[in-house]
Formats: structure tokens, sequence, C-alpha cells
């Protein structure tokens, strides 16, 4: 099936994964995409997300906790009453986020993500990062729990 191909590109700046939309609420997806290598995340987004704004935006950040990733997304603006969202989150902290119509050129660097995907999770010292490292890491993963979570009966 086409939608379960959780698509990563070689780039010259590093793997990119790409999903659409709603698809950020399926926290599988952007798993399945950083499994594969992928280290900044593509979210573009359709509509206004309206009531969901807040959640849609904590949602944003949160896969690029989970995920030690650069999650960046768009939204299309189909009228000038709807509400668009330029977004992109590191796991420590959101880079970017307008509302305006235009174009934004952002510089990101991924080292940052490599540094905590490549570190362990040890106790917080005064400057240590703002999230576990290492969370890729087997420790942190339970594959094995999948077929209780979603046994069918």
């Amino acid at each position: 099936m086409a939608g379960d191909d959780f698509p990563v590109f070689d780039t010259e700046h590093g793997k990119v994964g790409l999903a659409m939309c709603s698809e950020i609420y399926i926290p599988e997806v952007a798993r399945a995409l950083v499994l594969r290598g992928a280290e900044l995340l593509f979210f573009p987004a359709g509509v206004d997300k309206s009531l969901q704004w807040y959640t849609w935006r904590t949602l944003i950040w949160a896969r690029a906790i989970e995920n030690l990733a650069l999650v960046v997304t768009t939204q299309n603006m189909f009228s000038h009453q709807e509400r668009g969202l330029a977004m992109i989150a590191s796991p420590e902290k959101i880079l970017f986020e307008s509302i305006a119509v235009g174009l934004s050129v952002i510089e990101v660097s991924l080292d940052p993500i490599r540094e905590l995907r490549a570190g362990e999770d040890k106790q917080p010292t005064p400057g240590s990062s703002a999230v576990k490292r290492g969370l890729l890491g087997d420790v942190w993963q339970r594959p094995e729990l999948y077929k209780h979570i979603y046994s069918k009966k």
C-alpha cells in the first residue's frame, strides 16, 4: 500500500522523511521514518486547524522530542480568513514559528540531533540537554508490546 512506504530520502543536508498532515496524530508514522534513518521530518498540512490549533502545535513538538528529530510543518491557507502555520521544532525547543503569509528561510543544523541520538541517558547536569539522549536505543523501544496493545479479539 502506497501510504505504508514511509519514504526517507538521502540529501546533501541529511536524511529526510516525508509524511502528510494528519499522520502527525499517528506516532508510529514518525517513528517508522526515524527508524529508517530520517533526521528531518516534513509534515505538510492542509487547512486551518481551527479548534485543533494548540494540539497540532503540541504534536509537532512531541514528534520532535520522542524521535530526536527536527520536525517541519507548513499549512495551506485558501483564504485570508484562515490561519496558517509554519513551524520547525527541535527536541529541545521550537526553532521557528510563524502565521505570516510568505516565504521564510531558516538555517538549522542537524548536528544537535546527531549528538542527542548518539548520546546516552544520564543524570542531568548543568548545561546538559533539555531532552533525554539516546531515545532511539533498545532501552527505549518495546516492539514486543505491540501484539498485546493491538491484539485483535
